[in-house]
């Protein structure tokens, strides 16, 4: 949703305003929407806690557990019918009437239905953190050390001389690449993760990034 930054502080200071954060697991989106929330007038909506109580679940490593890595069986389906979740899930955020509300996405938020993905384009504010080169590892360790569900859209093979662990880490810096294409198509800003995860970086100072320059 295109906004100058008159609008913008217009419509945070009506309560109207509505923001989405998009971008990679572990690349820092729901921390800063929460310190954000915290700081700052919005109510946030966590669409990995709506999917993950929807199953029965009560954390999100339990959650990436049933969902498993590719190469486990089943994880086809399951991987369907997670992508499903997510979209029943974000159908549901977007219906909020809170107080400047802020959705804090799923990493795979680009793959859910076309009706949901055309409302969160035309009614919210859409910002964008992107992967930089030098969290590339941190985001690889992150995926075995702190699992959360990953839909990898085709994008994981069974290479050859490599286990299955050594074929996700060779494997994921294409499906990177691949989103973040997608993510930057849908943004209205983006930030980069060097400056959300450099701990001299204020919120204050990432909130004002965030808004519209004119």
């Amino acid at each position: 949703m295109e906004l100058s930054r008159a609008e913008f502080e217009a419509r945070y200071a009506s309560g109207t305003l509505k923001v989405a954060f998009i971008g990679m697991s572990n690349i820092g989106k729901s921390y800063t929407a929460m310190r954000l929330a915290t700081k700052y007038d919005f109510s946030l909506i966590e669409v990995d806690k709506i999917i993950w109580e929807n199953l029965g679940h009560d954390s999100m490593d339990a959650f990436a557990e049933w969902q498993g890595h590719p190469y486990t069986d089943g994880y086809a389906d399951r991987e369907k019918h997670s992508i499903a979740l997510e979209t029943e899930a974000t159908r549901k955020a977007l219906t909020s009437v809170d107080h400047n509300p802020m959705i804090d996405t799923t990493g795979s938020v680009i793959y859910t239905d076309d009706d949901v993905l055309n409302e969160l384009r035309k009614n919210y504010y859409i910002v964008y953190i992107e992967a930089m080169e030098e969290h590339l590892e941190l985001l690889k360790a992150q995926y075995f050390k702190h699992p959360k569900p990953l839909i990898w859209n085709g994008h994981y093979k069974n290479l050859p001389g490599k286990t299955e662990s050594e074929s996700i880490l060779e494997c994921y810096p294409n499906l990177l690449a691949s989103r973040g294409k997608a993510y930057a198509a849908n943004a209205d800003v983006t930030l980069p993760s060097t400056m959300i995860l450099n701990p001299k970086i204020n919120i204050e100072d990432i909130f004002e990034s965030l808004k519209p320059t004119a």
